[in-house]
This record gives structure tokens, sequence and C-alpha cells, in this order.
């Protein structure tokens, strides 16, 4: 069933554990991820990028999407990730996406607050969760290009959330979207001081590959949502690469098929690590 993103986290939040946002990029993995949660009895964030999109069109790319929340028996939120496209974002909520993730990052300082705070009155009209984020995480995937990130300062965000009246706020401490980069640390004395200044939940983007302890680490310094999208592409293509050295498959049902499954175990280990699991 489809929901809102806001109360999804509330209870994430009061209970300390962390919901998934899956990055869907083809029907299959879209599929796997629904199936994971509904193994695990997991809420699922189930996420749309501007590149899946230019890749099968934002109609067809939320028509699977909310077919397959509709079927589910587990509460599933459409998000729309890394928002920088802002016309884009706008046409997602349209057609129904339940929530979305604004980028401001590339704004002028000035502009952000603004911005921000008029886009989430008109969501909150329509009961869209807002996401956003105002500092650039580093690395690259997607459009998204961060090798210059700049780390969350606590003041500014607490200032970011109160005026814009956001439901969760994207913190920058040391994660990189894509694969992990050398030397990568996440600064969990920094998330501590933020979830002191902040008084909604936080949400830690690019942590594929990210330490487990760390993560553990981070639910409990008030982080709610973990962005996976690079381990999922990854356990996809190393299935693939597998499957297709069998010169007798070669109906695409069948090569798709345990790469699929790939997708499903990746998203029930995260599931499990976020302690979302019997939480639907």
């Amino acid at each position: 069933m489809l929901v809102n993103l806001s109360n999804m986290l509330a209870k994430a939040d009061r209970e300390k554990y962390a919901i998934g946002g899956f990055n869907m990029t083809t029907l299959e993995s879209a599929m796997a991820i629904i199936e994971a949660g509904e193994q695990e009895k997991s809420p699922i964030i189930l996420q749309i990028s501007e590149k899946t999109i230019d890749y099968m069109g934002l109609d067809l790319a939320f028509a699977i999407a909310k077919t397959l929340a509709d079927g589910a028996k587990i509460p599933v939120c459409i998000h729309f990730d890394h928002g920088r496209n802002f016309e884009l974002v706008q046409k997602a909520a349209d057609v129904g996406f339940s929530s979305v993730m604004l980028d401001v990052s590339k704004m002028g300082k000035n502009e952000r607050i603004p911005f921000v705070k008029t886009f989430t009155t008109r969501a909150h009209h329509r009961k869209i969760t807002v996401e956003a984020e105002e500092d650039q995480i580093g690395g690259r995937e997607d459009y998204v290009d961060g090798n210059r990130g700049h780390f969350t300062e606590p003041r500014r965000a607490a200032q970011f959330v109160k005026e814009t009246d956001v439901d969760c706020f994207a913190v920058s401490i040391g994660s990189t979207h894509g694969k992990p980069l050398p030397h990568e640390k996440l600064d969990l004395e920094l998330l501590a001081e933020i979830n002191k200044a902040v008084d909604v939940p936080l949400v830690l983007h690019g942590a594929s590959g990210t330490d487990e302890k760390v993560l553990r680490e981070a639910i409990s310094l008030g982080v709610c949502k973990i962005n996976i999208d690079t381990d999922l592409r990854l356990a996809f293509t190393r299935e693939l690469r597998r499957t297709l050295k069998d010169p007798d498959v070669y109906d695409p049902r069948e090569e798709m098929k345990p790469s699929r499954d790939e997708i499903r175990d990746e998203v029930i280990k995260h599931i499990r690590l976020f302690g979302s699991n019997n939480k639907a």
C-alpha cells in the first residue's frame, strides 16, 4: 500500500531503527525491492532518480512503482531521489509521488531557504513528504557529482529545518555516493551534534559499502532513512555476468531472474541491518 513517508519515519525515530531508501533502476530491481520488504515484513522506500526517469520516462517509472505499491502487503513510499531538476520534481509530485527530495546544494545560499519553504508549504497541502539536502554530499552517482562535498554545520541545519518546515534532513558527514572513496570516514561526532540541533528525522545518503558498525551507530544518533543504490547495482551486475556465461541461457527472463534474486537478498541484508524487519 502506498503511504506517506512522514508516518514511516516518525515510527522509526521513536523505535530507533532506520528504513532503507532503495533505488529502482529497472523493473526487475523494483520487483526485488518489494519482494524483500514483504518477505521481511518491512516498510519500504522505493526511490526513483532523475536518471531512471530519463531511462524509462516519468509516467512509466511511476506506474511500475505504483502498481507494485498498490499490490504490496507492506507500507511503500514512492520517493523522488535527489531532485535537482525542480521542474521534474514538481511533475513527480503532480503524478502522485508520496515523497520528494530537494537537493538545493547548487543554489545560492540565500536562495535555498525561501525556495524550499515555498515548495514544502505547497507539498504539505497535498500530504507529500519533503526531504531536503542543503550541503553537498561527496562522490559520484547518476547526475550527482559531489567530489567537493561540504559538511553540514549544525547551527545552519537547525535554521534550515526550522524555517523550511521540511520533514527530514539529509546530512553530509563524510559518506559518498557511488562506490566508497578511499579513506572514507563518517564523522559521527558531527552527526550527534546535528541530531541535537534539529528536531526531524535524519537521512544518510551514500551508505553503500559503509561499515555495518558505523551504520548502527548512525541509527542510534538519529538517522532514520538510509539510501542504498550502488550495492544493488553491483549485486545485479555481478550475478548477470555469471548468468551470461552459460550459452544455454538465452531467454531474457531467465537471464534477469538470478539478478533479481540477488538484489532481493541484498535488500534483505540491509533491512535486517537497519532493524526495519517486522516493523511493517
